[in-house]
């Protein structure tokens, strides 16, 4: 993702005009934002795997009058990738601020992407590196990349006792032997993983496009009982989980989703935010991330 080519023209900075592209938009906190921005008239598209549900989030929000699109997006599938990148630049959309946002959480067996990748890190972050390789040389200054991190990255009480990352490379993460037949094999490791490169993401996007005014921070939402994360996990967790939701909800360190997708729309888009670029953010503050983030 560095400048090797020259940007197209892109001399003057972004304009409020210009849309926000927030990735799994339909459900969760990127639903959440989508309302949150288009409170604020913010122009909107919508990256979105099912377009049925996207064009229902885009109905609600056009009755308020507000420019919203809604463009297909599996990053699970990196032609679908390509096409959204390619229908972007054809027809001139460049956006003002990307928010990879999308993710999955897998409870169960190692899974596979459409591209056979493994499905957690194929989506969190080798489908995001997809969608902003070709837009970035053409982003205006002043625009945004903000990716989602989390607390989970570096496991123990703060993670609320959530496994650790546990980085090898790329190439190990991303392809992964099949694990024996009654192997343990844990989900929870990978997403933990996929979030430590999320935030390694932000850094990189900021170091290497900062002096073209194009600049990354990554964002904890914190804790969020109310999303879906837990719909992929096994029937009998789906229902601990709902009842003991409300009580992890008081956590310290646990936020509503509304608040969340505020503070998420707050770092995207408000000039005061940009100090806080470069960064791995907690509601509207610097944190500082694992040690292992800042590898290069």
């Amino acid at each position: 993702m560095s400048p090797e080519q020259p940007p197209a023209s892109v001399d003057l900075p972004a304009t409020h005009t210009a849309p926000v592209v927030i990735t799994g938009a339909t459900s969760g906190l990127g639903l959440a934002t989508a309302r949150a921005m288009a409170k604020q008239g913010i122009p909107l598209i919508l990256a979105v795997r099912n377009m049925a549900k996207g064009q229902e989030v885009a109905a609600a929000l056009l009755r308020s009058g507000l420019r919203v699109a809604v463009r297909r997006l599996d990053l699970a599938n990196l032609a679908t990738v390509k096409s959204f990148t390619d229908g972007l630049i054809e027809d001139g959309v460049i956006p003002r601020a990307i928010i990879c946002n999308a993710g999955v959480q897998t409870f169960d067996r190692l899974q596979r992407s459409a591209d056979q990748f493994e499905l957690t890190m194929a989506t969190n972050v080798l489908g995001h590196v997809a969608l902003l390789d070709p837009l970035l040389s053409h982003m205006a200054p002043g625009s945004r990349v903000i990716t989602l991190g989390s607390e989970t990255h570096r496991g123990g009480l703060r993670a609320f006792g959530f496994p650790g990352a546990r980085w090898s490379n790329m190439d190990e993460l991303l392809s992964p032997t099949e694990p024996a037949p009654h192997a343990k094999d844990n989900g929870l490791v990978r997403y933990s993983t996929s979030k430590l490169a999320c935030i390694a993401m932000a850094y990189e996007v900021d170091e290497s496009w900062a002096a073209r005014g194009i600049r990354a921070a990554s964002f904890d939402p914190g804790l969020m009982p109310a999303t879906g994360l837990a719909c992929k996990y096994p029937n009998i967790v789906q229902r601990i989980y709902a009842v003991a939701a409300p009580l992890i909800a008081r956590l310290p360190g646990a936020n509503s989703v509304k608040i969340s997708a505020e503070n998420l729309a707050w770092l995207a888009t408000s000039p005061e935010a940009e100090p806080l670029m470069g960064c791995y953010v907690a509601a509207r503050k610097p944190r500082k991330s694992s040690p292992l983030s800042y590898s290069p």
